[in-house]
């Protein structure tokens, strides 16, 4: 089973959910094109008791863009989302993806 994103996304999409194995990741975003016209782009993991509904919640603010970014993040969620909010017809290239002894797979 694949774990994690590693995709351009559409501003539009709002957001992009990934099965996670619980444990360490990268999470990085770069816009495709000149700008970040988005006004934030964030990770966010599930944070409900398992068999209730999901509730994502930000990873912290250090896993919330305004602008090029990456950050190296540990969560035992099994349910990840990258929330975009703000811009419009931009597109970002977005990795979210496991780490072992400093390598991202």
């Amino acid at each position: 089973m694949q774990y994690g994103i590693s995709q351009t996304v559409a501003a539009s999409a709002g957001t992009v959910d990934s099965k996670w194995h619980g444990g360490t990741g990268l999470f990085s975003v770069v816009p495709t094109g000149t700008t970040f016209a988005a006004t934030k782009i964030e990770l966010q993991h599930d944070v409900s008791a398992s068999g209730g509904d999901a509730k994502f919640l930000s990873l912290g603010v250090d896993a919330e863009f305004t602008d090029t970014g990456q950050v190296i993040f540990t969560t035992a969620s099994n349910s990840l989302r990258v929330k975009i909010s703000g811009g419009s017809s931009e597109t970002y290239f977005i990795v979210v993806k496991p780490v072992n002894e400093r390598s991202a797979y």
